[in-house]
């Protein structure tokens, strides 16, 4: 039997191991801590990076290089990281994800440069790209398939209402204690979540195929953060006026990164033993979700980092207020993410993503147009609407594309699920930057640059209503 055909059969077949791990809440809990974590350092940066770039006179640039520079290390590395969680156990994964990620989180606040700061950012992105694939495995692997769905609505819920309270704790933080301390933060939760995990004990599974592609890792972890960077920093204007994006280093920069990431994926079609199982995309349910995750977290990842900066810059919010001032986004979030959980485990993620692909793309759509007009309380309506979309597609489609795994393949699927997550918010941020310095450049006020960008964002969200409406229909429960 050919590759295809064994990967095929072995995806299709059921999960054998329907049932749950005595000590599975305190697993979920765990697992959820650390989620919220990273999601939590996503944003809570945002607000902060503005005191940040000031400190160390790097200016309005520094909020989204901090962001990059986490992202794209998660981007890179998630699937080296599911990677190494299916080779060394994805219990021992998570303990030293969670670890480095603490270490590297100290660093970040004892930083006294921010080329440290940076470093120490990146560090983060690594210790997360370790613990976030084992942490959605073990929880799948935790619970029985008909309460995976309740289980990783929990997860993902909690998760993503840290990520939504992330600008108001980064704001408080900054402006009572200072930025440090937005990273000094995480250290007793990764203690918290380090000691649960080890009451708890999950299973420690390891699969039986070891081998890493080392060409493969090297084409993704040079390959993406050079697309990245030269996206990023290419869209701001040189000395003489021009966009550097048009110099040779750039423009080679951003031509090389390219090719080093198609050289990637042609690859992983072809060696036997690949590092991202792109051949798992033969299954058009697994790819719809992918895409999925990957265009909301692209469209999301940037506006978090804007909007925190037109709350201060625009509308002359104090740290603190401009991070409660995207707090509308976090409502609909708490209110419907357990809704989508058990709906998901009736109706199967198809009709939920259907719903909040539309709703995400006119919250992104209301949003920008009061950016333009500098009105908050439509900029508020805007992300109302959002966060109702966002509920309804990143829990359901998480849930799906794990539950239809094998346990020996979760943490493959897993990494591949955030793989796309990440890269897609890595890119996001990049091309909302772009958008604002090239709106910038042609003489738009900030306002207009990240109105812009939203808008930007509604036409991103709005090819994911392409792909709910082609995706093909699975039941919540026939998917485990």
């Amino acid at each position: 039997m050919c590759r295809e055909s064994v990967i095929n059969a072995r995806y299709a077949a059921r999960v054998t191991d329907a049932a749950p791990t005595p000590r599975r809440w305190l697993v979920l809990l765990a697992m959820t801590g650390s989620l919220s974590m990273i999601f939590l350092d996503i944003t809570v940066t945002g607000v902060a990076g503005p005191a940040i770039g000031e400190g160390f006179g790097v200016g309005l640039d520094g909020p989204s290089r901090l962001a990059n520079a986490y992202l794209v290390a998660l981007a890179a590395l998630m699937a080296i990281g599911g990677r190494l969680g299916d080779i060394i156990g994805k219990r021992t994964a998570f303990l030293a994800g969670v670890a480095l990620f603490a270490g590297a989180s100290a660093l970040c606040g004892l930083a006294n440069s921010f080329e440290l700061l940076l470093v120490g950012r990146v560090l983060q992105g690594v210790g997360a790209a370790l613990m976030q694939p084992a942490s959605a495995s073990l929880v799948i692997e935790s619970f029985a398939p008909g309460e995976r769905g309740k289980a990783m609505g929990i997860y993902m819920g909690i998760s993503m209402s840290f990520f939504a309270l992330g600008p108001l704790i980064g704001g408080l933080v900054t402006e009572h204690w200072g930025w440090r301390w937005v990273f000094y933060m995480n250290l007793p939760i990764a203690a918290i979540a380090i000691a649960l995990a080890t009451i708890a004990r999950p299973l420690n599974l390891k699969s039986t195929n070891r081998s890493i592609d080392i060409p493969s890792v090297l084409l993704l972890v040079f390959g993406l953060p050079l697309s990245v960077l030269a996206l990023q920093d290419g869209s701001k204007p040189a000395d003489d006026g021009q966009l550097r994006i048009l110099s040779p280093w750039y423009f080679g920069s951003l031509s090389v990164g390219l090719a080093l990431c198609t050289a990637f994926v042609f690859r992983q079609l072809r060696i036997a033993r690949p590092l991202l199982e792109l051949s798992l995309f033969r299954d058009r349910a697994l790819l719809a979700n992918a895409l999925l995750i990957a265009i909301m977290q692209f469209a999301m990842a940037g506006i978090v980092v804007e909007g925190s900066i037109y709350a201060q810059e625009v509308l002359g919010f104090s740290p603190s207020r401009a991070g409660a001032s995207l707090m509308p986004m976090l409502v609909p979030v708490i209110l419907l993410a357990q809704v989508a959980g058990r709906r998901y485990d009736r109706l199967g993620v198809r009709p939920l993503a259907r719903i909040g692909t539309v709703l995400a793309t006119l919250g992104f759509a209301v949003w920008g147009a009061g950016c333009f007009v500098e009105r908050y309380a439509v900029i508020a309506s805007g992300m109302m609407i959002l966060g109702g979309g966002v509920a309804f597609i990143m829990s359901p489609a998480n849930t799906d594309a794990l539950s239809r795994a094998p346990a020996e393949m979760r943490g493959q699927v897993s990494g591949l699920m955030q793989t796309f997550r990440q890269a897609g918010g890595a890119l996001g941020v990049a091309f909302t930057a772009c958008v604002v310095d090239l709106s910038r450049a042609t003489g738009q006020p900030l306002s207009g640059a990240i109105g812009f960008a939203m808008i930007g964002g509604a036409c991103i969200a709005a090819l994911g209503i392409v792909v709910a409406h082609r995706m093909p229909a699975t039941s919540g429960r026939a998917a485990v």
